[in-house]
């Protein structure tokens, strides 16, 4: 036979997998041919094998077009049958010359080939299916000794950061009790311990509502709710929690969103994502300036944006590293748990989303966010 290709064959495209072409029959592999113009289209709807060993003489395919078209008088062509059922496409031949292929062992030769080329292109599926599957299960079992990872810092720290106001408190109240065992009860003694428990027990408090929401944000990352979100709405609301520090700072925040935008996310998860970022650039202000906070939403390359940058002290250099860790602050005369961006990483990596920074000790800092 002068020509042979194994073809893929679809509803709309008949393209030549390998050729052998020895009578420049001028079809490369990665050819196409019309697929109505073709036998393996036929094929492709009976699944059965067309042989043809001289059309001239053959009474179903003297007139058909395929031969006409294409110049042929002997043609075989088998169907490529893959093992879960679907139609491949097929193995054929063709010549300008009659041949004689109607018999069992010519058929049953392109047969046995066309199912070990059936067998290999199964071999290559199961192949690239294991290879992502491996790749799949190194990304899976990576993500999970970062959980361990994290985990073991967050119960190791978490035990450290509570057990620090429990000692102050259990301290205080040691103190206490000997105030007022005294003869003579100071008044202002008892005050000042009475405030300074009061102060271990928010430190306590908070640590513990951060605790909670790490374990909320993991527990909930998969049953989360998306709504429409309106940035100016969110950032109303956050104000309002933060009013007293926004006050005592005389912090300026401005919301700058494009018109039209549409943002699809948890409402709860973005409100905290905002909350953190808002109450961390406040929180980090620098002494030397009143602070000034930009919150900045739109399209960039097709996908949402938001920005947050601020006028604060920056992060030092050698704690940029570590910006979204567990418990760490970036200065430690600030209060807080250090677990504000580490929420905001979490819930951002649940939802793969991105997030990145910029800072300087002379500019503030920027995050940004890619939905």
């Amino acid at each position: 036979m002068g020509f042979a290709a194994v073809a893929r064959v679809t509803h709309d495209r008949w393209l030549a997998c390998s050729v052998r072409d020895d009578v420049q029959f001028g079809l490369e592999a990665g050819g196409e041919l019309q697929v109505e113009t073709t036998l393996c289209n036929e094929i492709r709807d009976h699944r059965n094998p067309i042989v043809i060993d001289c059309v001239a003489e053959d009474p179903l395919y003297k007139d058909h077009h395929t031969p006409r078209i294409y110049g042929l008088q002997s043609y075989i062509s088998i169907p490529i049958i893959l093992k879960n059922g679907a139609f491949f496409g097929t193995l054929c031949a063709i010549d300008t010359k009659p041949a004689k292929l109607n018999n069992d062992k010519v058929i049953g030769m392109f047969t046995m080939f066309a199912e070990l080329l059936a067998f290999h292109l199964q071999s290559l599926e199961l192949l690239e299916r294991s290879q992502v599957a491996a790749f799949e299960l190194q990304h899976e079992n990576k993500a999970l000794t970062q959980e361990n990872f994290d985990l073991e810092s967050f119960v190791y720290t978490a035990s450290h950061d509570l057990k620090s106001p429990v000692s102050n408190i259990e301290g205080l109240l040691n103190e206490l009790s000997e105030v007022i065992a005294r003869e003579h009860l100071d008044k202002a003694d008892v005050r000042q311990l009475i405030h300074m428990m009061r102060h271990s027990l928010k430190r306590f408090a908070v640590t513990i509502k951060d605790l909670t929401t790490i374990v909320e944000v993991d527990k909930n990352s998969d049953s989360a709710d998306t709504e429409e979100i309106n940035l100016q709405e969110v950032v109303e609301h956050v104000k309002y929690d933060l009013v007293s520090m926004i006050a005592s700072s005389g912090a300026k925040i401005e919301v700058d969103c494009e018109e039209g935008l549409v943002l699809y996310f948890s409402k709860k998860n973005f409100r905290s994502i905002i909350y953190n970022l808002l109450s961390n650039a406040i929180k980090y202000r620098s002494p030397d300036r009143t602070p000034e906070v930009l919150l900045k939403m739109g399209m960039v390359d097709g996908k949402v944006q938001l920005s947050v940058t601020d006028n604060g002290m920056g992060i030092p250099v050698e704690k940029q590293d570590k910006v979204f860790t567990m418990f760490r602050r970036f200065h430690d005369h600030v209060e807080g748990s250090g677990l504000g961006l580490y929420i905001v990483k979490r819930i951002l990596d649940n939802s793969r989303k991105q997030i990145r920074f910029r800072s300087s000790a002379a500019e503030g800092t920027t995050f940004t966010i890619t939905f």
